[in-house]
């Protein structure tokens, strides 16, 4: 690795509780997890559930007042797993999240989020 950072985005070391589940043709539960870091592009978090690279997982989640001021409003994102990395011996790993559109509770149409 060359230590380049590829982010565009600020993101912010916070803990913010959040529920997650992938998409796919058979549906499953939620999980109640707490992200590690976050910003309006993705997030990271640690889950005991298992997830693989380029899988698509909903993310539902108050954002916080920090990364979209005025916001009081429940977010649900789609996004894709762009990497896993295993977290100690606790048997957890680490997910980070590039968020792919998102929509709000209050009745806001379903945005797309530019690459």
């Amino acid at each position: 690795m060359n230590g380049v950072e590829r982010r565009t985005v600020k993101r912010l070391i916070m803990r913010v509780p959040m529920r997650v589940r992938g998409i796919s043709e058979v549906p499953q539960n939620e999980r109640d997890v707490e992200c590690l870091n976050i910003s309006i592009r993705g997030t990271y978090f640690a889950s005991e559930e298992k997830f693989r690279v380029g899988e698509k997982i909903e993310v539902r989640l108050k954002m916080p007042e920090v990364v979209v001021s005025g916001q009081k409003t429940e977010w649900r994102f789609t996004g894709r797993v762009t990497h896993v990395d295993k977290l100690g011996t606790n048997g957890k790993s680490g997910v980070g999240v590039y968020f792919l559109y998102y929509s709000a509770e209050n009745g806001l149409a379903e945005n797309l989020l530019g690459e």
